[in-house]
């Protein structure tokens, strides 16, 4: 019954009509007086939200005195509401782009200083950051390093967050710095397995968020040791700039999943090794490795000499290409 009347609301019948028509629905027809006695509606309530039922197609008057009212087929009176409303969203999604569209053609004749704004304070940063991603329509882009915004309710500003079930591309570029966080490779890997595309740089120029082509974030100071201050850009030469500057990275920055490849055999790893070794070959020092899966400083000290010998390796980046080589874990091509 009450996902009944949610859905009757979005069809636009009032609360009164709700539970006339769905009496209707459930028995015979009625007089105003008997439905009244079943709804606990007042006469006087009840005439006017039959009025407004009859006009929407959802109830008729039957011939004879007095008058009874009847539920039309629930089927045919509910799939015209659906194709009104249907109708509105196409007016109104008409006139959003017929109006974005002047709104672009009056930016074109704006002047330089009114092609970036200023956002000011942690929770304004956070917001435009989550406007952003709830905006884009095609892709977001993004460059992430330490610090992280986050608005006053406590929710981040995150991608897969605020992106939900929408068909829009995410990739992100991430510093080694971002293994180092708390935290960190737990959040990128639930990330990842939201689908977004992730690679890693051992060091990021700074902060970014662009969304499609029509708006770009970044810090307002270049390593910023609190986010309470942005730029935001508005379509521009900067944005252009921007945008390259990201395409660039991208191609230099190195993709990574922690994911076996094929049927495990008698020479792979256990997942915790493969972890190991897949930081190693991100940069980070045993010391950030163990923070990262909880493990012994000098535990993970010995382990990574370990993995070191048994693949021959004389490096730490080198260990990452042996073990990919094997099976026991795979970058993203």
């Amino acid at each position: 019954m009450v996902a009944e009347v949610r859905v009757l609301e979005v069809l636009g019948v009032d609360v009164w009509g709700e539970s006339a028509y769905l009496c209707l629905v459930d028995g015979p027809a009625l007089t105003v007086e008997e439905l009244a006695s079943r709804t606990g509606i007042d006469q006087d309530n009840l005439k006017g939200a039959l009025i407004r039922l009859e006009d929407r197609g959802l109830v008729s008057r039957m011939p004879g005195r007095p008058t009874r009212y009847r539920a039309l087929p629930p089927e045919h009176a509910l799939e015209v509401l659906l194709l009104a409303r249907e109708r509105d969203i196409h007016r109104v999604r008409a006139l959003a782009q017929h109006l974005a569209e002047r709104h672009r053609k009056a930016q074109v004749g704006r002047d330089s200083a009114s092609l970036i704004e200023v956002i000011t304070g942690p929770d304004g940063v956070a917001r435009c950051g989550q406007q952003l991603f709830r905006r884009a329509e095609r892709e977001i882009r993004g460059i992430d390093a330490p610090p992280y915004a986050k608005a006053s309710n406590g929710e981040r500003v995150n991608s897969s967050l605020n992106i939900g079930g929408r068909r829009v591309r995410s990739r992100f570029i991430h510093a080694h710095d971002a293994l180092r966080v708390a935290g960190g490779v737990r959040r990128i890997e639930g990330d990842i397995a939201a689908g977004e595309e992730v690679r890693f740089l051992p060091q990021t120029p700074m902060k970014m968020i662009l969304a499609d082509d029509q708006a770009g974030l970044i810090p307002l100071l270049a390593t910023p040791q609190v986010l309470d201050s942005c730029i935001l850009v508005y379509p521009s030469a900067l944005l252009d700039a921007l945008s390259t500057l990201f395409e660039t990275l991208w191609q230099h920055a190195q993709p990574y999943i922690p994911e076996q490849t094929g049927q495990p055999d008698d020479d792979a790893l256990p997942e915790e090794d493969r972890r190991i070794i897949a930081l190693l070959a991100m940069g980070l020092s045993d010391e950030a490795i163990a923070r990262q899966l909880g493990i012994g400083h000098r535990t993970i000290q010995r382990r990574v000499q370990a993995l070191l010998a048994r693949l021959g390796a004389t490096s730490r980046f080198q260990a990452g290409i042996l073990a990919a080589s094997r099976g026991w874990w795979r970058p993203e091509t």
